[in-house]
């Protein structure tokens, strides 16, 4: 004959006194992990974490000082206004003048001004452009000496591939080159150039 072995039931548990001891109500239950295992098993995570956000910082498309001047202050506010006399640039050190109708030198430093692209100088492709450009040179000179101005950084990146300081001049919150544009000495930057020849 099978023997039956007999469990007692929880009322009889409970009248006997055997029960479970305190604060144990399962295997699982209530556990609390224990912080060096938490590390241990989150020690991935948080390696990728640090190395991913060392390789953001290092290797940004965008830089770092770009993005912390879109959210400063207004240019007018921290920026004082150049007040300077531009003359067309010659031969020898070049300080503060101007090189064509979209380039200048300001303090030494050359500034390809954004926004707009005057015809070609120095590189022409007819005697319409040549004599356009000698044009938007002259007139550029007159609207940089018009009075004090500002100087603001719009572009993303801080130099073009020439080496040149991308920077929009505006006087009384307006862009320089939009007269530049408006007198047909300009065309407003699409990414391309247009030509001047047709």
């Amino acid at each position: 004959m099978a023997r039956i072995d007999s469990f007692p039931s929880r009322d009889s548990r409970q009248e006997h006194g055997w029960r479970r001891p305190p604060g144990r109500r399962g295997r699982f239950r209530n556990r609390t992990p224990r912080p060096v295992q938490t590390l241990k098993n989150n020690i991935g995570l948080i390696a990728l974490a640090l190395v991913s956000g060392w390789g953001a910082a290092h290797y940004s498309v965008i830089p770092i000082s770009s993005i912390s001047e879109t959210f400063s202050a207004a240019p007018s506010a921290t920026k004082p206004l150049v007040t300077r006399y531009f003359p067309i640039c010659g031969g020898g050190t070049r300080s503060n003048c101007i090189v064509d109708g979209d380039t200048l030198y300001i303090d030494g430093e050359k500034i390809r001004v954004t926004g707009f692209n005057t015809p070609e100088l120095f590189s022409p492709q007819c005697k319409q452009e040549a004599a356009l450009a000698r044009r938007a040179q002259r007139r550029f000179q007159q609207l940089v000496n018009g009075g004090p101005f500002e100087i603001r950084r719009n572009a993303l990146r801080d130099r073009d591939v020439y080496g040149r300081k991308l920077r929009s001049l505006y006087r009384d919150g307006k862009p320089i080159g939009d007269q530049l544009i408006a007198e047909g000495l300009a065309h407003r930057w699409r990414g391309f150039k247009e030509s001047w020849c047709t």
